[in-house]
């Protein structure tokens, strides 16, 4: 009697276990394997981005938005809800920006490089846009005596102003009087707004940096799972095939006979169920 793929007894070819993966779609006893393999690879990126989220941290205006509306909410609202000339120069802003692409601000600053500032309004405060836009016009750009034009006035004719442009804010205030101020935050000052932005990205990226490592921890033991699960399937599935011939030894002995026809689950579930008997005997 030959086992394995060069068993000639008819019965036994038919539960080969080549010929048990074709009744089944192709590689069937591989499958677990290759799910398991999945999760496993997925785990491992969710690893790399969370790593890459520490060394490299990177604030947008929603983590601004939802850090602010925590600690500081009355700061998040004023921020969110800027004087009516303020929202006409950021949507206009914003518009030339979506049509012509970013301002991009170079900085000396090394650690400017890395860290990317943080857009939307938050970004349009901290960068003074609404200061730069009501500062007086400098000289090379100051319209002609005769002109009589102020860019500045004509905008806030527009906006029903009578041309009257609001003052450019000048405080210095500490930052222990800012993070305690109710005001309106964009009433404050250039030097102002970059002392009270920096100390609230230092809190960000340390809150960021807390949850990114409990995250990562959590993800090494899930990952040691996933490790665990994989090496299991593997060796369970290597088994299987080692045994192909102990089960096509147990159908001769006890006479086992089912059609070629049978359903793949009940092939393979006839497989799992042999290697078990045959280990018992």
């Amino acid at each position: 009697m030959r086992l394995g793929s060069r068993a000639t007894d008819e019965r036994i070819a038919q539960y080969s276990l080549h010929k048990l993966e074709q009744l089944s779609g192709r590689g069937d006893l591989d499958r677990p394997m290759r799910r398991e393999y999945a999760i496993l690879k997925k785990v491992e990126e969710d690893m790399t981005r969370i790593m890459n989220q520490i060394q490299l941290p990177k604030l947008a205006w929603e983590d601004a938005e939802r850090f602010l509306d925590f600690h500081y909410p009355q700061h998040a609202d004023s921020l969110r809800e800027p004087p009516y000339w303020i929202t006409e120069v950021f949507r206009r802003v914003t518009e030339d920006e979506d049509e012509n692409g970013e301002w991009t601000q170079v900085s000396r600053s090394k650690k400017s490089t890395q860290d990317p500032e943080i857009t939307g309004i938050y970004g349009f405060w901290k960068s003074g846009r609404d200061i730069e836009f009501i500062q007086p016009p400098s000289g090379s750009s100051r319209p002609e005596p005769n002109s009589g034009v102020d860019p500045r006035q004509s905008f806030f004719n527009e906006l029903g102003f009578s041309g009257r442009i609001p003052p450019i804010p000048s405080g210095r205030r500490t930052l222990e009087r800012l993070l305690e101020s109710a005001g309106n935050v964009w009433s404050m000052s250039l030097s102002e707004r970059k002392c009270l932005a920096e100390a609230w990205e230092e809190d960000m990226r340390k809150i960021s940096y807390e949850s990114n490592l409990q995250e990562f921890d959590l993800l090494k033991e899930r990952y040691k799972d996933a490790c665990k699960v994989y090496e299991d399937v593997h060796d369970e599935v290597s088994q299987l095939k080692y045994h192909s011939a102990d089960i096509e030894y147990f159908i001769l002995r006890f006479d086992v006979d089912f059609s070629v026809e049978q359903t793949s689950s009940r092939a393979l579930l006839l497989v799992r169920n042999l290697v078990i008997s045959v280990q018992i005997i």
